[in-house]
């Protein structure tokens, strides 16, 4: 596996600048900027799992979909791309985050807890937290039933919401946005040293691979809607 940020984090790379040039992100003020990389991230590349838990910024686009860590990645590539600041705020959440997704067999082989991360964006400053864009609207949408039925907190299906955290979907520069804060258990704080980080979880972010099958991208497909549940 890369271990080098600068392969993760492939701002250089075809696809990146190709993206950001045909987008004009950089042409935009800072906070359209924002606006319209948080909104790509979210909606253009849709909730959905990768083959392996942690791929650069340019293969996430070459998927066409992606889960907390692999989406983050790639909205800390774009925004600092455009000469924007992003940092990168990692922590270990409960499996159950993902439960419903799997077959049982391959869920419960996984350990208790799963490395993750969420980007944090600075606009007049100050750091606002942009795990917003995990689940894209549309999955948002299909979640609700699920949401609704229970009280309180919600985890499962990809998300870790409390009440009211479904609000806030797009960028408006004042409020942070979450999709799998319920599910933390434990802050690795923020992200500086990113070859020790890449290669210090490495057999974790091997598991968070397991996650990706047919099985569980057709689930997050029928709760969007695509096809039957």
């Amino acid at each position: 596996m890369i271990t080098e940020a600068k392969h993760i984090f492939d701002k250089e790379s075809a696809a990146v600048r190709d993206l950001v040039a045909k987008r004009g992100w950089k042409a935009k003020n800072d906070s359209e900027s924002f606006a319209a990389i948080f909104d790509f991230v979210k909606n253009g590349i849709p909730f959905g799992m990768n083959k392996k838990g942690c791929i650069p910024a340019s293969k996430v686009l070459e998927d066409g979909c992606g889960q907390a860590l692999t989406k983050s990645i790639l909205l800390k590539t774009l925004t600092e791309a455009c000469g924007l600041l992003c940092r990168f705020h990692a922590f270990r959440i409960k499996k159950n985050l993902y439960e419903g997704l799997p077959r049982k067999i391959r869920y419960n082989s996984l350990p208790d807890t799963l490395i993750s991360a969420w980007a944090e964006l600075f606009y007049n400053g100050r750091w606002i937290v942009a795990d917003g864009v995990i689940l894209d609207d549309q999955y948002l949408e299909g979640l609700g039933r699920h949401i609704s039925a229970g009280d309180g907190e919600f985890i499962g299906l990809g998300a870790g919401l409390y009440p009211g955290n479904t609000r806030h979907r797009s960028w408006d520069g004042e409020n942070h946005s979450y999709c799998q804060r319920a599910a933390i258990v434990r802050d690795l704080g923020i992200i500086d040293d990113f070859e020790w980080f890449f290669s210090e979880y490495r057999a974790d972010f091997r598991k968070l691979g397991k996650l990706a099958s047919k099985h569980a991208n057709r689930k997050i497909a029928a709760i969007r809607g695509n096809a039957s549940a």
